[in-house]
């Protein structure tokens, strides 16, 4: 598409930026890194080959939010953010508790 025609802002241009967002993505992201991509109107979601890939990938893609889903089976943690004015979420492993909550201590809970 040539940039002369191509007007980001009109809602008809939103699937054809999510695919072109989705193409860049891909492309920073390293193709042999990606198994999937499914996109719509201004949302796209990233599935690694490696789900113990995902974090790192979110992470050089800028999504830098996660959200632990851990009553699923298998659990994952689904990374956010945004780019180019799209939602981009990056499917990982499940992110160690300890990690997560930052603190490293599993220990009885007594904290007095």
């Amino acid at each position: 598409m040539r940039p002369e025609f191509h007007d980001k802002d009109a809602p008809d241009d939103v699937l054809l930026r999510s695919l072109e967002t989705a193409a860049e993505l891909v492309r920073a992201a390293g193709r042999d890194r990606v198994a999937m991509v499914t996109t719509a109107r201004g949302w796209l979601c990233v599935q690694p080959h490696d789900l113990s890939d995902g974090e790192r990938i979110a992470r050089l893609l800028g999504c830098d939010n996660p959200l632990d889903h851990r009553l699923l089976v298998p659990g994952y943690t689904l990374w956010s953010g945004r780019r180019d004015g799209l939602e981009v979420q990056v499917r990982s492993q499940l992110r160690d508790p300890a990690r997560a909550l930052g603190s490293g201590y599993l220990g009885s809970g007594d904290f007095r």
